[in-house]
């Protein structure tokens, strides 16, 4: 893959919102208002490579920090075994810190086809690609 078509592929990571009709949003703001809670989620790009994990320079780093990720969630992928650079690509948040729950979703190729992944419950959740399937972090994580 040249690097051309490598920098394509890269910007095509994208994210969707939902829709004013979309029925999953209307479920949440149907919500009791004590069931609300401040939510962020960020989209991370895995880049294979070496045995290394590691944060692309400078420009990465700088939005890596804008998306409020830490060095403890740097070591929870890290512990995941993932390998190659991570970018954070996007991030979208739902009322105020401190966020009662936090989503971090690291992709390596392009989602080929929806995919709902649930909201953590008052909690941190990681899903990761793996293949065309996704795995969430901790896997007993309410959601």
């Amino acid at each position: 893959m040249s690097a051309e078509s490598t920098e394509r592929a890269l910007t095509a990571f994208t994210s969707v919102e939902f829709q004013k009709a979309d029925p999953r949003r209307k479920q949440f703001f149907e919500l009791p208002e004590e069931e609300h809670q401040s939510s962020c989620s960020v989209t991370i790009q895995l880049l294979p490579g070496s045995d290394k994990l590691e944060i692309e320079e400078m420009e990465g780093l700088l939005f890596w920090l804008h998306c409020r990720l830490t060095v403890e969630d740097f070591n929870s992928l890290e512990a995941l075994g993932l390998h190659g650079k991570l970018r954070a690509t996007s991030f979208c948040y739902l009322g105020q810190e401190p966020y009662k729950s936090r989503t971090l979703i690291v992709a390596e190729r392009q989602i080929k086809e929806s995919v709902d992944l649930a909201q953590p419950n008052n909690c941190q959740v990681i899903y990761y690609q793996v293949g065309d399937e996704w795995q969430k972090f901790p896997p007993e994580a309410p959601v």
